[in-house]
């Protein structure tokens, strides 16, 4: 487990606007954003794979409010 303190570095300094956590218990991997939006992987760089395939299906914009 040395190595997860530098991989959570890494994501977080990749993709700002998301949290990342690392569950040691059950070995899985969560990036967070928003109050909604939650991935899960078994590793940081299947987690990282994740958040872009999502980043790139999102637009990142606001929903326009409803009139």
């Amino acid at each position: 487990m040395s190595s997860t303190p530098p991989a959570l570095r890494a994501l977080r300094e990749r993709f700002p606007a998301w949290a990342f956590l690392y569950n040691p218990f059950a070995y899985r991997w969560f990036a967070l954003q928003g109050r909604t939006i939650t991935l899960t992987a078994d590793t940081a760089a299947e987690l990282a794979t994740r958040v872009e395939r999502f980043q790139s299906r999102r637009p990142l914009t606001r929903p326009q409010p409803r009139r």
